[in-house]
């Protein structure tokens, strides 16, 4: 599956910055994405904490009919990261979902 199939299904891709969602796909969007990050999010990092293995810099869900992906871009200054994303009303690959958000 390629990028123009992925748009094909819906895709839609969000970034964070400061707290704030940026989507050009409207407020409805820009809020679902924000609600499901903050799960995955917390999820991922319990996960990460019991595992030793720090913070997680990323996250996907795939379900029969939709995905959802976030990645954590850090420049390594105490600014907050900056998040990518993306959901798509499709069960796609991780290595689909993460290649979209390049």
């Amino acid at each position: 599956m390629d990028a123009s199939s992925l748009n094909s299904q819906s895709f839609r891709r969000f970034e964070i910055q400061n707290g704030l969602v940026i989507s050009e796909t409207g407020q409805q969007d820009a809020d679902d994405f924000a609600a499901d990050f903050q799960g995955l999010r917390h999820f991922a990092g319990r996960i990460g904490a019991i595992l030793e293995l720090g913070e997680a810099g990323y996250a996907a869900l795939h379900e029969p009919e939709f995905s959802f992906i976030y990645t954590l871009s850090s420049d390594g200054s105490a600014q907050p990261p900056k998040i990518i994303g993306a959901m798509v009303s499709a069960n796609v690959s991780y290595n689909d979902l993460l290649g979209s958000l390049q």
